[in-house]
Formats: structure tokens, sequence, C-alpha cells
């Protein structure tokens, strides 16, 4: 038995001196690690009326990275101690292991250690189940179990793989925790899989790209989920599940791709809400040195934003007794780049969340040590708040520094350290005399106890037992906590375990449907639709559900609705849909349902009484589209000309009318039927026999549109709409208009607006307006990118782009790597040769070389005024800096942290190192479009890509021809050829300066 004692360690003694001799030799080593961890005590910068505790350090614990209790409050604790893998790829370490700590004497502090697992890789993630643990260590998903009581896995097996890991230990499946419904949610790492189980060698590969993930504990089923999480999964108390990656601390998992999948036509693929700022607003407040020391932790550009989340994970609902009620339902987040954890309080907000800090210019929890590196966050036994210091020097990967500073830094020092922190009330005390409620030998009725605790980590433990174990005898006792126990936590929990029972019945719905608590409602509605086929009358009550006052009861009945084949559902959906339809979440559940039942959810939808005006234009728009999509032509032509009629003034009351046909037309543009493809396709739906009040009402419309684009005094979201529109005309109808609003004093999102439907109607002579010398000297830089995203996108442009560069009119770095290699591969062989011929330049390799010849900038003089207007020329069309700019690319506030030579590199190789999220895609559609932008979400269904029009475009599978991704960036090569040295130099100072 491997198995260390700190408090009772005996010291084999040859002869007494030696004995003292090593007494001497511990007792002065415990004296000086007492005296650093003293020290790392003293440096922290805590909320007031909090106390923060030591529970473990080195040796104890060594490079903690996640930790989990099993009933008997013993810590599984993951150490990484391989962190950082070779950025070089090579062969993996192996000294990845799992602790398995107690506290013998119960001060709180742990003090025996066994080798739980030794051999592994990179772990990251511990789940107790069934007496053992489940494990994240991609490209695995492992179980342990010590069945012979020394403290060491004896049962040691895989029961997923094909897990990505090929990318950074950053970059990983982790995070395994419990769902209400008994199965193990994991992030996904920003990363792909293969996932197969060799328990179940029959079963086909489940294949993903970027996505978070679940499997059943007992049946190892694995399913993609929604979320893109990175490091850091939670639920809070009713189930409704977390996220968070490097630049956005808190993301709600709102939606799941299985409800999405329900209409193979709907097109919307998101599944996550940023509940917190994000990127360059979401505010951090350190105190350590660590936000001024570029010269030693450079990190990748677009990533490390000194004052703003860099390294967000760990995330943690807290809902704990051992802090005040304040903190109840507060998410906390871990920042290791700087040192700190930050508090934010959840406030409900529609269906989602948004969050607020506390106070300002200080944090929950912050250190002047430089050392000291939360990367996790855990509910504890007693209610305290427990956090994994992995206490590194350099906590960055070198991966993400450039590989001529990686020798500045230590990436070992640290190797040897940890420490695990309780948080606790300051006038918290611990009880060891009464017994605890839950242990391995725990009754079903201490269990029951236990699942009705006031206190979190009892609850969930306890549920976990009672999943783990099905005692039936139990049910009755479950209906009464549903029915009866005084903490809504414990209804819900109550509810799910009865579920996973098979003993749940339209009683316990309609009991929780009647809740006082709004969240026991939320699940009720949810799990009433597993029911209903058995229970029929719980349609009325999930219909009455649907005019709740809590608005994400409302979404969760739409859901639940929407899976029910009932025409009498139709109308309780309208009703949802007229009421809360401008939220893109309640549009998305509501039409994810109705499936077939398109005519009839219109008529019910159209005939709601007093909609709100925003709700029913939404919905209107995206009802538009998927009559597009999936209705017969017949139907769609009917919807055409319902919404065209003349009925009345056609004034801004009437403004969904717009709203309608644009979404119409989009979504019949990808149609084969559709032989006039772009442009006249509305024309073309009416068809040739159309009678002449039909065609002139249609006339009369597109001329409505066109003035209402046009209009100054119009919204200019329904001015944007107006112009979008007006690319499903003809040139002679709409050219010159378009040419009107590519001018300068219309509002940025009208130009764009402009440009994109001069592109979509793929008339030269649109290309021509768009390359005109007068208009491009008069383009914005995001308008230019734009522009150029169009000329490249279309064959009949292609040749005036051509022409452009050639007189000079653009320069060839601004044509991004992407496109520059789709145009040299054309399968026009005349396109391809003067692609090559044009671009030769950039493409001849050694960009590296480049980078070098520039290295003389960094100490001459430079001015870093100046260098603010390199940027907005040079730079905002795609990147923002101080909320100003453009969110193709990474945001760059902040990043005045990072070493000058780091930041030339990144500007002069942009595809030095091209994060996933950034890698450009391409595609070609069906219609004949070509659109170019990272992926931004995706469904079995649908795709969602952000482009250089700043803007998200959304593209349903079955209308992608083909799909590329380079793995290079959207960036261009060459930026050089659009400044001087001077002007770089100047940039570089501006970004240095950090304002």
């Amino acid at each position: 038995m491997r198995r260390t004692s700190e408090k009772r360690r005996k010291i084999q003694q040859p002869g007494f001196i030696v004995y003292c001799i090593a007494v001497l030799i511990v007792t002065g080593c415990a004296s000086e690690n007492d005296k650093r961890l003293q020290k790392a005590m003293d440096s922290f910068q805590l909320e007031p009326g909090l106390r923060i505790e030591l529970a473990a350090s080195e040796p104890m614990v060594i490079d903690p990275v996640a930790l989990a209790f099993d009933e008997d409050r013993n810590m599984y604790v993951v150490e990484d101690r391989g962190y950082p893998d070779s950025s070089n790829g090579g062969t993996p370490t192996t000294l990845g292991r799992i602790a398995f700590l107690k506290d013998t004497d119960g001060d709180g502090k742990y003090d025996d250690r066994a080798e739980f697992v030794t051999g592994l890789t990179y772990p990251n993630g511990v789940l107790p189940w069934r007496g053992g643990i489940f494990v994240t260590c991609a490209p695995d998903i492992y179980y342990f179990k010590d069945t012979t009581g020394d403290g060491v896995a004896d049962i040691r097996k895989v029961v997923l793989t094909g897990f990505s890991a090929d990318k950074t230990a950053q970059i990983r499946v982790s995070t395994p925790i419990l769902g209400l419904d008994g199965w193990v949610y994991i992030s996904g790492g920003l990363n792909s899989g293969k996932v197969t189980s060799p328990e179940h060698p029959e079963r086909a590969a489940v294949v993903y790209a970027s996505a978070d993930g679940r499997f059943h504990p007992e049946t190892l089923e694995f399913q993609v989920t929604g979320g893109v999480s990175q490091y850091g999964l939670s639920f809070d108390s009713y189930g409704r599940r977390f996220g968070c990656s490097n630049r956005h601390p808190i993301q709600q998992i709102v939606l799941e791709p299985r409800s999405l999948s329900r209409n193979p036509h709907l097109l919307f693929s998101q599944t996550i809400q940023n509940v917190s700022a994000s990127e360059a607003e979401a505010k951090v407040f350190p105190i350590s040195g660590a936000i001024t020391s570029a010269d030693f932790i450079p990190k990748l550009i677009g990533r490390s934003h000194t004052g703003t989340f860099t390294s967000a994970c760990g995330l943690l609902v807290f809902n704990g007794a051992a802090l005040t009620p304040e903190h109840r339902g507060n998410a906390f987040i871990c920042e290791p780049a700087q040192n700190l954890v930050q508090r934010q309080i959840m406030h409900p907000k529609g269906v989602s969340f948004s969050s607020s800090l506390p106070y300002e210019e200080r944090e929950f929890l912050s250190s002047t040590d430089e050392w000291f590196r939360p990367v996790f966050l855990q509910h504890g036994p007693e209610g305290a708040l427990y956090i994994a210091d992995m206490y590194r020097k350099v906590i960055d990967h070198p991966s993400y520094v450039p590989e001529e500073a990686r020798a500045l830094l230590d990436f070992e020092s640290g190797k040897t350290d940890g420490r695990i922190y309780r948080i606790v009330r300051e006038d918290f005390r611990r009880n060891n005399s009464v017994p605890p409620l839950l242990s391995s030998k725990a009754s079903p009725q201490q269990l029951l106890k236990a699942l009705e605790s006031p206190e979190e980590w009892e609850r969930e433990t306890a549920q976990r037992l009672l999943l783990q174990d099905k005692i039936s005898s139990l049910i009755p006792e479950l209906k009464r906590c549903v029915a009866q126990s005084a903490l809504p936590e414990t209804r819900v929990r109550a509810l799910w375990t009865l579920r996973s029972y098979g003993a749940l019945d339209d009683k316990d719905i309609i009991l929780a449907l009647a809740d006082k608590e709004s969240g026991v409602r939320e699940q009720a509605a949810l799990l009433a639709e597993e029911l209903i086929k058995q229970y029929p009358r719980l349609i009325v009550a999930v219909i009455d559900a649907a005019a709740d006052t809590a608005a994400r009861v409302r979404f969760n009945s739409a859901l639940t609705l929407g899976a029910i084949d009932e025409p009498s559902v139709i109308e309780a959906m309208a009703e949802v849909a007229a009421r809360d339809g401008a939220d893109r979440w309640v549009r998305a559940a509501v039409l994810s349902g109705i499936g077939s039942r398109l005519p009839a959810f219109l008529h019910a939808f159209q005939a709601q009484k007093a909609p709100d005006p925003q709700a029913f234009a939404s919905v209107m728009q995206d009802l538009g589209r998927l009559f597009g999509n999936a209705a017969s032509l017949a139907e769609c032509r009917l919807l055409l000309k319902n919404t065209i009629q003349d009925n009345g003034a056609l004034n801004v009351d009437h403004s969904w009318k717009i709203y309608t046909i644009l979404g119409l037309a989009e979504g019949l543009s990808g149609r084969a039927e559709m032989k006039a493809g772009q442009h006249n396709l509305l024309y073309e739906l009416l068809g040739g026999n159309a009678a002449a009040k039909e065609t002139r009402s249609l006339n009369v419309f597109m001329e409505h549109a066109s003035r209402v684009a046009q209009d100054e005094k119009s919204v200019a979201g329904l001015r944007v709409v107006a112009a979008n529109l007006l690319g499903y005309s003809d040139f002679e109808k709409a050219g010159n208009l378009l040419k009107n609003l590519l001018g300068a004093r219309n509002p940025p999102e009208v130009q764009l607006a402009a440009v994109s439907s001069l592109a979509r109607m793929g008339d030269a002579r649109g290309g021509k307006l768009l390359m005109a010398k007068e208009a491009w000297s008069n383009y914005t830089p995001s308008v230019r990118s734009a522009v150029i995203a169009a000329m490249v996108s279309k064959p009949a442009f292609i040749q005036l782009l051509f022409s452009a560069i050639q007189d000079g009119a653009i320069t060839a770095p601004e044509i991004s790597a992407m496109d520059r290699e789709r145009l040299i591969n054309n399968k026009n062989p005349g396109i391809s040769e003067q692609a090559k011929s044009l671009f030769k330049e950039l493409e001849g390799g050694g960009r590296m070389q480049v980078y070098e010849s520039y290295r003389d900038i960094l100490v001459k003089p430079d001015d870093a005024v100046k260098g603010k207007a390199v940027f907005k020329r040079v730079c905002s069309v795609c990147h923002a800096h101080s909320g100003e700019g453009g969110k193709v690319g990474p945001d760059l506030t902040g990043i005045n942290n990072q070493p000058a030579d780091a930041l030339l590199l990144h500007i002069l190789v942009p595809n030095y190192e091209v994060l996933p999220a950034y890698q450009a895609i391409s595609v070609q559609t069906r219609d004949g479009r070509t659109l170019t932008g990272w992926l931004v979400a995706e469904t079995e269904n649908s795709m969602t890509f952000r482009t250089s029009f700043g803007a998200d475009e959304s593209i349903l599978r079955t209308n992608i021809s083909s799909l590329t991704n380079s793995g290079l960036s959207l960036m261009p090569d060459g930026l050089e050829k659009s400044m001087t040295k001077e002007e770089l130099a100047n940039l570089i100072a501006f970004l240095k300066a950090g304002r």
C-alpha cells in the first residue's frame, strides 16, 4: 500500500544519531515549508466577513487541477503533473495521477494520502460513481475503483475513447459533472471527437466538431449536447447548465441540439448565451504583479488581455451553506493568469440570465503572489467553497508563446507544489460532535434526510447515491418530497430521481407545475414530455404552463408542446411566440416544434390579439424563412400574396411585412426549383400566369421597401431589412438605389446590407459599382472588407477585383490568405493563373523572414498616438479596441502586456498559430454563393458562420455544396505592405500603450 501520513510520518532509525539528523532535516524542511505557506496565506485579499483555510498542500498534493469528494468526505484530487505538454508534439508524459486524501482527525486538514492512480498523461476531471471514479484524460474517459481497501485502484478501464488529444492540454475534454437526469456532462474543451466505448464495440462512433457532451454512467451511451465549453461546467440548483472559456466567464447552455434537430428546416444552430460580460468587457481587478510582467509572460495575441478575463475556468454556481445567504446562486470563476477568483451575481433575464459584479475595483479572492493559480472550484462538505491552486510560476502553455520567447520563461517551477483551500464565513465553526448524515454505510432514510438537507453538497451526494442504488422502497418518500419538502432544491431533485426510478407519474407533474418556485415548474414542464403519451391529461397542464408568469417556464413548455402531435397545442405555442418572440431563444424553441404544421401555426399566430410588435415581426421573418425552406411553392406563393396585398397604407405599423418577405426570399433562395436564383425570385414565385393585380401589388411592395431603405428617419434595423430584401430584386430595379445606400452618410449596417444585396444579385454592373474609384475612397475599413469579400464570392466579380489590384486601387495583402488560396485553386485556369501572378510575392513563403527583417523597428522611436490612427485604418475592420472596431477577429483591448516582438510576429505572420475557433472555413452553397468565415455554432441541420462582414450567417446543411477548412486565419498576410515601417512601429506602440 502506497500511503504517506503528514502527521504520523515514521522515520526508520538505524541509530540514535541518524535519527536525530533525520528529525532535524524534517523539522527544518517543515519549518521552511510552513513559512512559504504562511506567506501565501498573507498574500490573499478576501471578501470581508469570510476566511480562507488551507485544506491540503505540498507534498500532500501537487499540481491539483480538479477535485471531488466521495460520500465519506474523502477527497479525490486530479494532479496534472506533466503540464505543460510539449509544444512540439512528441511522446506524452505519464506523470499525471489521482491522489486519494483523508482527513484522519477531523480538523479540516487532509493528512493522509494514497496514490490512487498513477501513470496518466494529462488528467483534468474527476467524478465519483459506485465507489470508484470517472476521470477525463483525453483521448479517454477512465473508470477506476479500489476493491481491496488499500487506497489504490485495482479496476482500471477505458469506458469511452476518441476525444481529440491533438491540441494542447488546455483544449481537451474535461469537467465531468452529474446532472439531475443522471447523465454525466462534460466540457468538450473546444475540441472535437470520434467517440466510441470499448465496452460496447457494437455501437457506431459519435463524431462531432467543437461541442460539449454527456454520457450515461451505467450504459456508457455518449451524446453530443449544446455548449462549447473549455474548462469549466456547472449546474445551478434547478438543472440549468453553464460553461465557460478563456474570454467568456459565464455562458448558459439554453438549448440542446436534440430540440433544434426536430425541425430540419429551422435555420438556427446556436445553443449558448453569454450571461456575463465577455472579452474586452469582462473586467477583472488583479493585485499581483502579473499585469505588468509582459517581458516574462508573453501570450498569444487575441487571448491575453490584462485587466480582463484571459483564462476563465473552473466555473461554479455556488449553493453551499458555509458562506452567506447572499452568496447562494452566485457564480464563481477562476482567473489563474491574473491570480484571482471572481464572484458574479446572477439575475434572470428572459429565458436566460445576466450577471453583475457585487463590487468594483476588487475581487472575491485575489493574491499578490503571482504563483497563485486557482484553476478549479468545488462544493465541499459542510458547505465550504473549495479551490484547487495549481501553484505555478508560469501557467501559460508554451504553444501560445512565440518560439523565440519560450526560453525566457520558467515552465518548470512549481511542479512540486500545489494547494487546496476552502472558504467559509468568518464565524463558521466545524461541528465534529454530530455524526455526518452521509457515508458509504448510510441507510436509505439517511440518504432521504440528506436529500432534504439545506446543504448543497449533501443534497447532490445523496441524489448520486440514490441514482446509483435505485432504492425502490423510497419511492413513496420521494413523492412526499415532491409535494411537501420545504426546499425547492429538494423538490426538483426528487422529481428527477423519481424519473430515473421509472416512478414519475402525472400527479407528480401536475403538482410540480403548480409549485410556488418557478425553478421547479421549469423542470416539471420538461419532464412532462416523456409522460404525455402515457398520461394525455398532461397536455392541458402544459398548455396552461405556457401562460406561466415566469418566462423560462413558458419557454420549457413551448419545447414540450412542440413534441406533441396534437392540434390543440398550436394555439398555446402561438401565444408564447406572440408574447416572447422578440427573444431568439423563444423563437427557436417554438419553431423547432411546429414541423409540418406551418400553415396551422401561421394562422394561429396571425390571429393573436395585440402581440408584441417586435416579437410579431421577428417571428414572421423566421416563419417566412421556414416557408421558403420547407413549404410547397403553392403555400409559399399564398404567403407572398397574402402579405403584399394592399390592406391599408404600408407604413411602419406594417413593417412586419418586409421582415416576412425577406425571410421567405432567404428560404426560397436555396431551393433548386427556383430557376431565377437570387434575383427576381419573388416575381418567379408569383408565376408567369399571375394576375396583373398581383404583379402590381408586388411592385408596390418592393417600391415601398425601397423607400424604407432610403428613409433616414426610419430605424436602422428596418432599413437594413429593407436593403437586404432588395438583393432579391434585379439590378435594373434596385441598382441605383443600392449605389446610394453605399454612401458614407448612411449607417454602416445599411452600407453593409447594400454590399450584401449587390453581391447577392451577382450582376457585373453591381461589381463595378462596388469597385468604383469614388466609392472605394469613401468606404470605411469595415465596408472595404465586406466589398472585398463580395468581390471574391462571385465569379462575375473576380475579374473586376483583379483589375482593381492591377490598377493599384486595392493592394494584394488586403485579400486574406484563405481567399487567395481559393482564387489560386480556382477550377477556372484563367482565374487560377491570374491569382498566382498577383499574389506571388505573398504566397512565396518566407513570412518568418519578413518578420526577422522587421524586428529592427522594435528599437526605433515610435508614437502611440499616431499608432491609433494606423489601427483604425488597418485593423479596426476586424478587431475591436477599447470598444471600437469590428468583431470578426479577437478583441485586442488590453494586449499591452504582450512583448512587442510577439505583437510583431502575429501581425506579420498571422498563420503562425491559429486558434481552432478562428480558423477560416469556406462554404460554397447550392444557390451559387460563396462565403468565408469562422464557425460560430452548428447543429445537425445547420451551421452559423461569422463572416468578414462582421455578421453571423446561418446555412442549412442541405444547401451546402462544399465546405473547406484550410486551418488558416481570416487575417491577411502582407499587412506590412499597407503601412510603412514607421507606421508599424507606431501601431505596436499603440497596442502596447493599452489605450
